[in-house]
């Protein structure tokens, strides 16, 4: 089982049902189409977009046991918003969070990802998406290593290596991703979970999300 730490936002569907979205949420998403058990250890408002958010974690086979509700903020929510195209012509619609300021949205404290971890004791592969305080990564490495799972931690672009151990895998987001990193990363956590070393498991990751790697000028 893998158990993916990071939030979810609330993001709407052209059949108006609305559903979950967010990086860990394409992470898990991909993982369980690998065929993996996925939980989402994250944290929404206590609102009707939480609510949504929920339904389409069930919907698209994510478990939420360890998944918390906040009562003082709001479920995150994306938004699209036209591109101008910019320099490169690419007029692809641009998504931000509302509220954009991360301190008016639901956050995991240490304590939250400490009591998900244990619950979620049988996770072979704990995957932290998210930006965390320096005392809710703690708790998610102690987490990792109480279960005695593998750890991958994903970082912005330019981010300096967070205090993890040296077997966990560190990868770096891309500043702009059109939902294959999280198909990556997904895939690379289903495969750790079946038992593959990282080196294989993160080729075959690649593989089987159709991401291609951009050689060097």
């Amino acid at each position: 089982m893998i158990a993916v730490v990071g939030l979810a936002a609330y993001r709407t569907t052209p059949d108006g049902q609305g559903t979950a979205g967010g990086l860990a949420v394409d992470v898990a998403t991909e993982a369980v189409r690998q065929g993996a058990a996925a939980e989402l250890v994250g944290k929404v408002g206590d609102d009707g977009a939480g609510d949504g958010v929920v339904v389409g974690l069930g919907r698209l086979g994510i478990g939420h046991a360890a998944f918390l509700r906040d009562p003082t903020r709001p479920t995150p929510m994306i938004a699209f918003e036209p591109s101008d195209g910019g320099d490169d012509g690419d007029d692809s619609p641009v998504t931000t969070l509302v509220p954009t300021e991360a301190s008016a949205r639901p956050a995991l404290e240490a304590g939250d990802v400490q009591l998900a971890l244990r619950y979620l004791a049988e996770a072979r592969v704990v995957v932290v998406v998210d930006r965390l305080t320096d005392a809710a990564l703690g708790a998610a490495v102690e987490g990792a290593q109480f279960a005695g799972a593998l750890l991958i931690v994903l970082v912005p672009a330019g981010s300096p290596l967070p205090s993890v151990p040296a077997e966990a895998t560190v990868l770096e987001a891309p500043p702009a991703d059109d939902g294959s990193f999280g198909r990556v990363v997904g895939a690379f956590a289903a495969a750790l979970d079946s038992g593959m070393d990282p080196e294989t498991a993160f080729g075959r990751a690649v593989e089987r999300s159709g991401w291609e790697a951009v050689p060097d000028s």
